[in-house]
């Protein structure tokens, strides 16, 4: 009976990563829902790393989506000024009716400073800091600026 007790347990795994994500709009912390936020990874060559925060408060709206070309899953430092020299690194924010993207600043501001990456349990860590203008009502148009940092498991896709 011992022998039978011992087999049918399920195998021991280890457990899951806990998304730890955090965001702040112009200085005041946001809630970020974790189950919807997500890192993907594009796989081949010319890799994109996309960075989608969602905020709890409208998780039906898109959030922020910070894109990074040319991303290499080592630890690094990825300006967003660099979009002069082809490499696409942006931000756009969607919530509600209001629309602001990176590159509307004028001056495209912004880094994503990657410090550690696990590529065996696909886990990435870091931080980020994005400042985008309203798009939705050009005449006023706001400046928001984001940071933050998130340390979670990241898709291939």
């Amino acid at each position: 009976m011992l022998a039978l007790t011992a087999a049918s347990r399920p195998p021991r795994q280890t457990p899951a990563l806990p998304h730890r994500l955090t965001l702040r709009l112009n200085g005041a912390a946001v809630p970020v829902d974790t189950a919807y936020s997500r890192i993907e990874v594009s796989p081949g060559a010319g890799k994109v790393l996309t960075l989608n925060l969602i905020r709890a408060d409208a998780p039906d709206d898109p959030g922020l989506t910070i894109l990074v070309d040319e991303f290499k899953p080592v630890p690094a430092v990825y300006r967003f000024k660099e979009i002069l020299s082809a490499h696409v690194t942006e931000a756009t924010y969607r919530v509600g009716d209001q629309v602001a993207e990176s590159q509307a600043c004028g001056v495209n501001q912004g880094e994503v400073r990657v410090t550690a990456v696990d590529t065996k349990r696909k886990i990435l860590t870091g931080t980020f800091r994005a400042v985008t203008c309203s798009t939705s009502a050009p005449k006023t148009a706001k400046k928001l600026t984001f940071e933050g940092t998130f340390r979670c498991a990241y898709e291939v896709r």
